[in-house]
This record gives structure tokens, C-alpha cells and sequence, in this order.
């Protein structure tokens, strides 16, 4: 029974350490201002759009009947 109150203290000091830590880490993520993004104009994105396809090609509707 001595083992359980040695084993719920260390518990209890692990969570008491995570949650300074968490609080530590929302508290330095709050002070910093949000980074801007920019614009890519010639990264992996170059090419992905061009204003001269068509997004959509229309299908093909002639069916030929059964008869």
C-alpha cells in the first residue's frame, strides 16, 4: 500500500511539470505576433494556375442508341 501513495506522488508531480511546461508554451506562443504570410511567386506553386485552361472539359455526350 506504500508503493500506491509513492507511485500517486510521482503521478501527481509529472502532471503538476506538464502543465507548467503547457503553460509556459501557450504564454510564449501568445506574446509572439502571428508571421505574415507571402506570396509565393515562384516556389512549388508556380505553374499550379493557368488562366487559359479551362478547370472543367466538358464530357462528351453522343450516345449511340440499341437497337
Amino acid at each position: 500500500m506504500g508503493i500506491c501513495y509513492i507511485l500517486d506522488g510521482i503521478l501527481i508531480f509529472y502532471g503538476i511539470i506538464l502543465t507548467v511546461l503547457y503553460c509556459r508554451l501557450r504564454m510564449h506562443s501568445a506574446t509572439k505576433p502571428p508571421a505574415e504570410k507571402q506570396p509565393a511567386e515562384g516556389g512549388i506553386y508556380a505553374g499550379l494556375y493557368s488562366p487559359s485552361n479551362d478547370t472543367y472539359e466538358t464530357i462528351r455526350t453522343d450516345k449511340k442508341s440499341i437497337v
